[in-house]
Parts: structure tokens; sequence; C-alpha cells
């Protein structure tokens, strides 16, 4: 795990270094996209890019890319956070990694087989609030917000 992490802090580094997110910023803003239709785009990338990745270098790889883009749009720094953790940790209980699975298997004492099977009700539940918090922003920005932040 922690070569892992210490591989995607030096793709990270490297890609500030390249200015690489300064340039798609500027390339994505000049498609004039929506905000709403960016947070659409980004919950695919970030769903399937939790299917292989942890969340931790998720975040460090992505959202230096990201978060500029999303400043740029007018989108709520809170609300982009969430946003980004929820999808990134969608993907941990959705297969082929899927690192949850494994461990709730190991402490049940269960095939991930039958838990992948109990699933689907579950994983519906998570696209609905991922869903939720994307469309009415003032679900993640409600507290902070009331708390002073």
């Amino acid at each position: 795990v922690l070569i892992i992490l210490a591989a995607a802090r030096a793709f990270a580094w490297v890609l500030i270094i390249e200015s690489v997110p300064q340039q798609l910023a500027e390339t994505i803003v000049s498609w004039q996209l929506s905000p709403l239709v960016f947070l659409l785009a980004v919950n695919l990338l970030l769903l399937v890019f939790g299917l292989f990745m942890d969340p931790l270098p998720g975040v460090m790889v992505l959202v230096p890319i990201l978060a500029p883009i999303a400043h740029s749009l007018g989108i709520d720094p809170i609300h982009f956070a969430m946003v980004v953790i929820l999808n990134l940790t969608i993907g941990l209980v959705t297969p082929p990694v899927g690192a949850l699975l494994f461990v709730v298997s190991s402490a049940v004492k269960l095939r991930v087989g039958d838990i992948i099977r109990e699933m689907p009700p579950f994983f519906i539940a998570h696209i609905i609030v991922l869903a939720l918090i994307t469309f009415i922003p003032a679900l993640s920005t409600w507290l902070p917000r009331v708390s002073g932040f």
C-alpha cells in the first residue's frame, strides 16, 4: 500500500511540475461546460477509476487535476470534495478490486461471491446518494456553512 501511495504522490508531483492541471483546466473551461455536466463527467471518471484504485491514491492523483477545473466552473470546494470522496469510496465495495469485500469476507467468514450477490440494494443506495449529493449541493454544504466554514 505504501508503494502505491508513494507512486501516486510522485505521479501527482510530476503532473503539478509539468502544469498539467492548469493546462487541462484551461482546455475544459474553453469547452464551456456547465458545472452539472462537469460533475456528471467527474462522477463517471471517478466511478471507473475507483474500480481499480484505492481512494487515497485516487485523491492524490486526480484532485490536483480536477479541483482547479471545478474551482474555475464555480463549484463549491466542499461540494466537490464530497462528490470525489463518495465516488472513490463506492469503488471500495465494487468488483473487480473491491478491497472492502475481501475485508468483510474474512471478517464474517463468507466467500466474496456470496457477499457480491447481496450487494445490489446497497450499491443502488450508494448511487442514489451520489446523485442527490451531485444534484443538490446544499446537502453537502449546509452543515459546514452553519458551522462557519
